[in-house]
């Protein structure tokens, strides 16, 4: 599993969400681009609401090219710098960014 960025046809700099233009050239022409693996940046732990369990969010850099993206965590994450491994899940209709921690 992957999730979708968008990569500049002229530049070839990386967004996420889609844009209008490229914010590095002005370039008003994009495709898709599959990531699968990040490195963690940074993550925290915000309370579920009622009976849901507390939610991990972080913020990551999708690798090799970029860009910095924020999913939910499946797991704990155990240091800064970690790999995490990218999916897509479908929540209410709407594909969102997931991660969960490459052990090793």
């Amino acid at each position: 599993m992957s999730v979708k960025v968008m990569a500049c046809a002229q530049c070839a700099h990386r967004v996420y969400p889609a844009r209008l233009w490229c914010p590095a050239c002005g370039h008003d022409q994009a495709n898709e681009v599959a990531v699968d693996e990040a490195e963690l940046l940074a993550w925290t732990r915000v309370p579920g609401a009622g009976d849901e369990g507390d939610r991990l969010i972080a913020t990551a850099q999708a690798l090799p090219l970029g860009p910095v993206l924020v999913v939910r965590l499946d797991a704990q994450a155990g240091h800064m710098g970690q790999r995490l491994r990218l999916m897509t899940k479908v929540e209410q209709g709407v594909a969102l960014p997931w991660a969960e921690p490459v052990s090793g």
